[in-house]
């Protein structure tokens, strides 16, 4: 096992993505009542942040679980076909227990997403599974919405094998992040929703919602911050600078996996040696590109479509 300042193995894939998957209705609500759409789509950030990480180029594994119907086997099929490694999912029938869905709404142009709440069934156990994926990767890339147990285990893992951790936290948790969990997180990215949220419940200074800075200095182990400030920025801090990165477009298209995209850019250009800032600057483009595009994964770039952006 590598000590916690020894590089990760410079052999086997670069990024390991670890988060949910589950399956949304979608509902277009521009359509008349008798001509109504409506489609399911897969969704969940574990499959976003792997298919978005793919596209820019990163070697993908995904450590996840699903359930065992042909739904999930056509996500993984999916999933594989984007380039994504999926040999290591774990396949274990989920609760079909609950009976409400709930509802999500983001702006006249979007549909509505309707999906029932996603339980994923991860536990810190399943971590002993994960021993060889850490051996090989360098980046984890975690989906803050993973149980929070499994989550705090998994990040601790990571930092043991010598990988640098990434969290993406688009919006505010149903189960609250321990701080043990915070000191093995490198990079944060997150909705200003989150950080909102953060705010509010008590455990973030308030201006914390204006300046990421103070998120890098309460939490020492972070070494950089993103914030997404809906489709208008990007605000970036390192603790030391924070740098603001409009958008800068008129006519958004699609918000829903804007966090999944820029916290899969950062990881990548990170991954590929670039700093914070320059990192940062490839997440601002893929951001800039995705909320001008059509859907969730339809609209995520490929490393190709970003060039001289």
């Amino acid at each position: 096992m590598n000590s916690p300042h020894s590089p990760a193995p410079a052999n086997g894939r670069a990024l390991l993505v670890s988060g949910r998957l589950y399956l949304e209705l979608a509902v277009d609500q521009q359509s008349r009542r008798h001509d109504a759409q409506a489609w399911w789509h897969h969704a969940g950030d574990g499959g976003h942040l792997a298919v978005a990480a793919a596209r820019l180029g990163a070697a993908v594994t995904l450590f996840t679980q699903v359930g065992s119907t042909a739904h999930d086997d056509e996500m993984l099929g999916t999933l594989a076909g984007e380039g994504v490694a999926v040999d290591n999912v774990i396949r274990r029938a989920t609760d079909a227990s609950n009976s409400h869905v709930q509802a999500e709404f983001n702006g006249i142009r979007q549909p509505i997403v309707l999906s029932s709440p996603a339980h994923c069934m991860l536990v810190p156990d399943d971590v002993d599974a994960a021993d060889k994926l850490l051996m090989d990767h360098r980046w984890l890339l975690a989906d803050a919405a993973l149980p929070v147990e499994f989550l705090d285990t998994l990040a601790e893992r990571a930092f043991l094998f010598g990988l640098r951790t990434v969290l993406s936290l688009k919006r505010p948790t149903t189960e609250r992040i321990p701080k043990r969990t915070w000191k093995h997180i490198d990079f944060l990215v997150a909705g200003i929703s989150a950080i909102d949220a953060m705010v509010r419940q008590g455990n973030w200074p308030t201006v914390a919602m204006a300046d990421p800075a103070e998120v890098v200095r309460m939490l020492p182990s972070l070494r950089g911050v993103v914030v997404l400030r809906g489709a208008q920025e990007l605000r970036v801090s390192d603790g030391r600078e924070t740098r603001s990165m409009p958008v800068g477009v008129r006519d958004v298209v699609d918000v829903r996996g804007i966090c999944a995209v820029a916290a899969a850019a950062l990881t990548v250009e990170l991954a590929a040696g670039r700093s914070f800032f320059d990192a940062a600057r490839g997440a601002h483009a893929a951001v800039r590109f995705y909320v001008t595009h059509e859907g969730t994964r339809a609209a995520m770039p490929f490393k190709k479509e970003l060039k001289g952006s």
